[in-house]
């Protein structure tokens, strides 16, 4: 018994070189096929929380237009009008003594575009100097001046501005009777480039009303 047991060791054969570097060759290529595999996980997560990000953000900037286009007021007087263009909107607040402005533009400390909102005591000059000290919408880090030191993911933001009137139809920007504007559609739109297409999405959008006009 024991002699058979001694003979059948013996007759078992390892692995050659041959078996095992193709053992490890398919170990590696299995490897890299789930590393890849991770790696796509990865980009296309990260592809989605830019996408969130994105109309998060603009739904914030959106609330805030929202809220002060839909109380904006009109003056009286036909050459103090408020200023509807296609990438700015200019309108007196509520109690009327400060003017609103939203416009896409880059402040000056900083390396692209960016929503600004700002406030003047009277109508602004067009086109609107912005400067480092103006609110900007969407993440900004300012420095302890008030400076700002850097802009994050807003270069692909830029809202479309388009105006309605009484009877539903559009009015081409620049508006030259702004009494005639009775509602503001403002749309947010964001380009992607896969590196072989740009494709150009809607993000978000949003028909104001204007109460006091």
């Amino acid at each position: 018994m024991r002699k058979n047991l001694l003979r059948l060791f013996h007759d078992q054969r390892g692995l050659s070189l041959t078996e095992l570097l193709v053992a490890l060759t398919l170990l590696t290529l299995a490897l890299g096929a789930i590393t890849s595999m991770i790696i796509m996980s990865m980009r296309s997560q990260e592809k989605i929380n830019a996408e969130f990000r994105s109309q998060l953000d603009a739904r914030v900037v959106l609330y805030d237009m929202e809220k002060n286009i839909a109380e904006a007021k009109r003056k009286d007087t036909s050459n103090n009008q408020p200023v509807f263009q296609s990438d700015l909107i200019s309108f007196p607040s509520q109690n009327g003594s400060q003017w609103i402005t939203y416009v896409y533009a880059t402040p000056p400390g900083a390396s692209s575009g960016t929503i600004i909102r700002k406030i003047t005591s009277g109508k602004p000059t067009i086109p609107v100097q912005v400067s480092s000290t103006d609110k900007q919408m969407i993440n900004v880090r300012e420095d302890g001046s008030g400076n700002v030191t850097t802009v994050e993911r807003v270069s692909q933001y830029a809202p479309i501005f388009t105006y309605y009137g009484d009877s539903g139809l559009q009015i081409t920007a620049p508006v030259t009777d702004p009494r005639s504007v009775r509602s503001v559609k403002i749309v947010f739109k964001v380009t992607e480039s896969d590196g072989h297409a740009r494709n150009e999405d809607t993000i978000s959008s949003s028909q104001i009303n204007l109460r006091n006009f």
